[in-house]
Formats: C-alpha cells, sequence, structure tokens
C-alpha cells in the first residue's frame, strides 16, 4: 500500500486547490495507495464529502512565521514521518499540485537518500539568496540535545521545498517529495529543521525550505521533471507529464478560471461555482479578501 500526505490549513482557497488535488489522486482508485491530508486547524468543510476516500488528520505545525512565507503550515511536512511509523517510502504532494497521469513507478524508484526530488539547474543556495532577498549566508550555529551544528558554510544546489516566494527562480521542487520516512526520523531531520528555524528566523528566507535546503546540503537524489511540472518547464519535457504544479501561476490568484478547464473539470458542478464566486470576489475585492475566506465559509458563499 503506498502512502500519499499533502497538508493545508483552514483558507477556502487552500482547501479547493487541495480538493483538487485529491480528486485527480482519486481518479486512479486502481493502485493500491493510502490518501492522507494534514489539517492544520479543526474544519474542513469542501473536504468532507470526500472522507469515504482520504484519512483527515489533524496536526500543530510549529508555531513560526519566517521570511516570506505567512503560513506556518509549511512546517506540517515535517511530522510526516512520525505519523506513519510503519511505512518508509511516503510522497508527500503540495496542494497546488494535480495529478495528470499516472504515478505509480514513483514508488518503485530506488534511492537512497533521505528524500527524492525533481532537481533544479543552476540554483546554488548562496547566489540565489542573495540575488531574490539581497542576503548572504553565513555560517549558522544552532544547539539540539546540548549538541552545537553548524549550517551555511557550503555552498550546494538549491531545491524549492513549495513556497512561492522566489520570484524569477519559481520553482518548488520539495512540492513533489518522496520521503524515506526511516532515514527522515533516524537522521532527525524534523528537530533539526525546527532548531535551526528558532534560532535563525529571520535567515529562513523561505521557511522550512530554507532550512531543509541548509541541513540537506543538496544531497538528494533527482527525480525526472515530469513528476514536477510548471508551466514554465513544460517545453523542455521528454514525456508525458504526470504532476502538474501551479506554484506562480495558480488558478484565481495569478490568472483567470478560464485558463484552467482541464483542472476545473475534475470538480462538481456545485464546487465549479463556488470556484467562480471565489474569482468574482477576487475581482471585486480583491485577491486578499478572497483568500481570508475560510473553511467555513464554504456553505455561506
Amino acid at each position: 500500500m503506498y502512502r500519499i500526505v499533502c497538508a493545508v490549513n483552514e483558507s477556502l482557497y487552500y482547501q479547493m486547490l487541495c480538493k483538487g488535488l485529491l480528486l485527480s489522486l482519486l481518479k486512479y482508485q486502481s493502485i493500491p495507495w493510502k490518501i492522507t491530508t494534514l489539517l492544520d486547524g479543526t474544519h474542513c468543510q469542501p473536504l468532507n464529502d470526500l472522507r469515504q476516500n482520504i484519512e483527515i488528520t489533524s496536526v500543530k505545525p510549529l508555531d513560526i512565521i519566517c521570511g516570506s512565507v505567512s503560513s506556518r503550515t509549511t512546517f506540517a511536512r515535517l511530522e510526516i514521518p512520525y505519523l506513519f511509523p510503519h511505512e518508509r517510502r511516503i510522497l508527500y504532494l503540495d496542494v497546488d499540485t494535480y495529478i495528470m497521469n499516472s504515478i505509480h513507478e514513483l514508488f518503485t524508484i530506488p534511492f537512497k537518500t533521505i528524500a527524492a526530488v525533481v532537481p533544479g539547474t543552476h540554483l546554488m543556495i548562496k547566489e540565489l539568496i542573495n540575488r531574490e532577498f539581497k542576503a548572504n549566508i553565513t555560517k549558522m550555529d544552532y544547539e539540539l540535545d546540548g549538541i552545537r551544528y553548524s549550517v551555511g558554510a557550503e555552498n550546494h544546489k538549491y531545491f524549492n521545498a513549495g513556497n512561492d516566494v522566489i520570484g524569477l527562480f519559481g520553482f518548488n521542487f520539495f512540492g513533489v517529495m518522496l520521503i524515506d520516512a526511516y532515514r527522515w526520523r533516524e537522521l532527525r531531520i524534523k528537530q533539526h529543521v525546527e532548531a535551526l528555524a528558532l534560532s535563525h528566523p529571520s535567515a529562513m528566507h523561505t521557511s522550512d525550505e530554507m532550512a531543509l535546503n541548509l541541513i540537506f546540503r543538496g544531497h538528494l537524489t533527482q527525480l525526472q521533471q515530469c513528476y514536477n511540472t510548471f508551466s514554465f518547464t513544460e517545453t523542455y519535457l521528454t514525456e508525458m507529464p504526470r504532476i502538474w504544479h501551479f506554484n506562480t501561476y495558480k488558478p484565481i490568484v495569478h490568472a483567470p478560471l478560464a485558463q484552467f478547464d482541464t483542472w476545473l473539470s475534475i470538480f462538481k458542478p456545485t464546487d465549479q461555482m463556488l470556484l467562480k464566486k471565489l474569482e468574482k470576489i477576487s475581482q471585486t475585492l480583491g485577491k486578499l479578501a478572497m483568500l481570508a475566506l475560510k473553511s467555513e465559509d464554504y456553505n455561506q458563499i
């Protein structure tokens, strides 16, 4: 049995993105996988009609806001290996992804690192942070259980973890992350990331993504681009995309719903109408007003 996990907070918009991902996964019900949504909060009205096919588990991530990411929910991914202690290979997906073709091969790809992700191109961490945030990465010390550790001295490839904060380089490669849960726990990745973020919150320009990059030091297995495809990388594919990642080109927020017919068709008619109402709210009251709506507003709009 394969485990697939995503994480979402109580934002109505992001729960609708999450629902699109879940519906796209459920199209492949013949594949033996279990789907779990980590809920940072209490309410999940848009997802309730999927409960027969998915698990919804409440989590409370590290309560910290770092850098350019305005939500703590991104830290929820760190909990995954501890929630499923008897499962070794777990696939984490950002909620702004959806499945275009079968991905069962992902669970048969051999890898010996902590995680496998789609690589970036010419993204070295020191140069990227300097270019995007006008900041220099220097040696950072942190302590875990009385032992002092250091990161930041090395320059290595940068892999994005799923946060929409890199402008020109809008890659989110950790948004599709195949995790070796045993090694994650063995090397205490969660504890190291949280200790580093708490010790240097202002230096974590991309929240847990930055901490993960510093701790992994680029030692990750590389997946094919088709498993994490963006609108700006589609032309470079040599095979059919498997997982599409909206990233910095999300429905409503970045482009009209009319440009996402395939994605929109996944939803039942009532949810299609709700998404169109969200678009109208965004157009009339602004994106911030639309993004401020909560799960509890699902039946009120």
